[in-house]
This record gives structure tokens, C-alpha cells and sequence, in this order.
């Protein structure tokens, strides 16, 4: 992982943590959008209909669908566990035809925490060695385009809840 990202995730453990604050949600810039950005500018230096550019679709797909599944579980702080059952709520109820999910709702500092968590879950999948390491090609570069890009995609201020928000979080 680039040095900036993991600055970024210092960043963000101190200001959930230590600070007590959220990321602001919906993201201005969720999962869904960075993705779908990264595809549209990487598919173009791939060859068209090549197993090459199935791969990038196919990590692509995968984050996409990781990230969904592994939010609620792995990826939140205690502290963001509140806001997350709160935006459950609202995908659950459909009341938000914009919000349906965590990847259209949850932005760069979640996606960025999935990154660092990635190595431990493809362990337990059934890849092969030359699988893994083709997908940690392809992570690399995502990586890299996603530092490169921070400036866009990271928020710039948490924002600070209030105190009802702070006592469900902590009697949770």
C-alpha cells in the first residue's frame, strides 16, 4: 500500500477513534463511483475483449462485491456502528433510491480499510498461486491509481455527532 494511503488510514483510525467523529454519509464520493471511475479510466489501456481486460473487470466486481459484504462485519470502528445500523435502516426501507447499499452509500475511507484487509481474506479463498499473484498485480495498480487520486475521493472534515449519537454508540 502507498505511503499516502496509509497516512490517510492513520488519519482516519485518529479521527474515529480517538476523536470520536464520522465519516459524513452519504459519501460525496462512494465505493461505487470510485470504482466505476478506475474501470473507465483503466479499460481504455487494456486490450478490448482480451483476458486482460476481464481481469481488471473481474477485481473490479470483486471489490465491489467485498466491500458490500464485509462493511458491517469487518470494516467499521465500534464507534461508526451506530451510523452504519442507521444507514441500514435506510436501505432496508428503501426509503433512498440513491442509497441502496453500503458501496453507493460508504466512500474512500471505508474502501481503504478493505484494502488493508484484503490479504487476510484472500487467504481463506480456494485461489491458486498464480491467481493471487495476478490479482495482486491488479490491486497494485488500483492502489497506486487510488493515491494518486486521494485528493478527490477522501473527505476533508469528519464531521462530530452529537452527544445522543456518542451515548448509543458507546452503551452499543
Amino acid at each position: 500500500m502507498p505511503d499516502h494511503l496509509r497516512g490517510l488510514l492513520v488519519d482516519d483510525w485518529e479521527n474515529v477513534t480517538k476523536n470520536q467523529q464520522l465519516v459524513p454519509l452519504p459519501h460525496a464520493h462512494p465505493v461505487d463511483e470510485i470504482l466505476n471511475d478506475y474501470l473507465r479510466q483503466e479499460a481504455p489501456n487494456r486490450q478490448p475483449d482480451s483476458a486482460d481486460l476481464d481481469i481488471v473487470e473481474e477485481t473490479v466486481d470483486g471489490l465491489r462485491e467485498y466491500f458490500n459484504r464485509c462493511l458491517g462485519r469487518i470494516l467499521l470502528y465500534r464507534f461508526e456502528r451506530a451510523q452504519y445500523h442507521d444507514m441500514n435502516q435506510l436501505w432496508v426501507s428503501e426509503q433512498d433510491e440513491k442509497h441502496t447499499c453500503a458501496g453507493d452509500t460508504y466512500g474512500a475511507e471505508h474502501l481503504a480499510r478493505l484494502l488493508v484487509s484484503l490479504p487476510e481474506l484472500i487467504v481463506q479463498t480456494t485461489m491458486d498461486q498464480q491467481s493471487v499473484n495476478r490479482l495482486r498485480e491488479e490491486l497494485i495498480k488500483f492502489m497506486n491509481w487510488f493515491a494518486r487520486n486521494a485528493t478527490k475521493y477522501f473527505v476533508n472534515e469528519y464531521e462530530t455527532p452529537g452527544a445522543e449519537y456518542v451515548e448509543q454508540a458507546r452503551s452499543a
